[in-house]
């Protein structure tokens, strides 16, 4: 269990996060720059024309994940493009020299910009471009010395738990708790590249919420859009997802990430997921007012009734619309006296009673 109680609502540059507040939306970048600073950029106004609120980016290179090896362990499924870790890594890795430039136009367009650290040696790099929040990613969460070394900036973090047990997930917030982290949003996620919607089971978040009392939210792989709408219907308080400007693009990540219209519709369901999960108080809704007039009942004179008649229920009925003593308040009008005629079929009211 974590050793402090996070804020029921965390604030990070100026975006308020927590169980009222609208969920955040994160563009993740991952290996869909391509190389190309220019595709990279029009990708940042992907993600803010979708009405995203952030971007994130993945700070790493084959050697900081990896070496270059040929033991067979190093052999991966081709449809990443290659059979080899290394070269894999190599091949999705952005350049260091495009950070910089992606986060001031993230910042330039309304987006919050951030990364995945994957080795503490590129800590400082990161820390110059004023990065307000790191992730750290589920093949990561059990690297005790980037945990360290990141927790020490006392930012705060969002850990992803794929492929983690619930000993890992309580572990891994030790670590950072006692090296200073800020406070901490668990992302529950599926670590299959695309995940079925069979492998997601979002009740897992709900629990990891309530187990660790922490912010959680969702990091998404799956096609489509029901997988984080569903999440968000369920309390996430941010969702990750990979997006690309053409699917049908060379590159290991395009083939499962989301395009604009997917993270538009993401965006627009989340919208109108927020007005129906509304607030937290119970009460009538002004929609309702018309509707609780006419639909409830309540005491109505079921003849005649002249000065002085002692009200029983031979001579009353609660019926439709609510316009008198409602039918949840039968003792405060049977055996009351009227203090004024009432007609037949008129409402009588508390100010037509008296206790004489």
């Amino acid at each position: 269990m974590p050793l402090t109680k996070p804020p029921k609502t965390l604030t990070v540059e100026n975006r308020s996060i927590g169980p009222n507040q609208r969920p955040l939306l994160i563009a993740e970048v991952s290996a869909n720059h391509d190389k190309d600073l220019d595709h990279a950029l029009a990708l940042v106004d992907v993600a803010a024309d979708a009405g995203w609120d952030c971007l994130k980016l993945q700070t790493y290179n084959a050697d900081t994940l990896t070496m270059c090896s040929d033991h067979p362990s190093m052999k991966i499924d081709p449809v990443w493009g290659t059979d080899n870790l290394y070269n894999l890594y190599k091949n999705a890795c952005m350049p260091m020299e495009f950070h910089a430039p992606l986060f001031a136009k993230a910042r330039d367009r309304g987006l919050m910009p951030f990364t995945s650290i994957y080795d503490p040696r590129d800590l400082d790099f990161i820390e110059n471009l004023n990065c307000p929040i790191y992730k750290i990613a589920s093949f990561e969460m059990t690297f005790d010395d980037l945990l360290k070394c990141v927790a020490q900036t006392g930012k705060p973090i969002i850990l992803s738990t794929g492929m983690a047990t619930l000993a890992e997930i309580a572990h891994a917030l030790e670590v950072l708790d006692k090296n200073g982290a800020g406070p901490t949003i668990l992302l529950h996620c599926c670590s299959s590249y695309p995940a079925s919607l069979e492998s997601i089971n979002l009740n897992a978040m709900l629990a990891m919420g309530t187990h660790f009392n922490n912010l959680v939210g969702f990091s998404d792989h799956t096609i489509g859009t029901i997988a984080p709408l569903t999440a968000i219907a369920m309390g996430a308080v941010a969702i990750e997802k990979h997006y690309t400007s053409d699917p049908t693009r060379n590159g290991p990540d395009h083939r499962f990430s989301a395009t604009p219209e997917i993270m538009k519709n993401i965006t627009k369901g989340l919208d109108d997921i927020m007005k129906l999960r509304g607030h937290p108080e119970k009460g009538v809704e002004p929609e309702e007012i018309v509707n609780k007039a006419i639909g409830r009942r309540s005491a109505f004179a079921s003849r005649d009734l002249p000065k002085g008649t002692i009200i029983t229920r031979d001579n009353i009925r609660f019926i439709r619309p609510n316009a008198g003593i409602p039918a949840n308040d039968v003792s405060g009008v049977l055996g009351k006296t009227l203090c004024r005629p009432i007609l037949k079929g008129h409402p009588i009211t508390y100010s037509d009673i008296s206790e004489i």
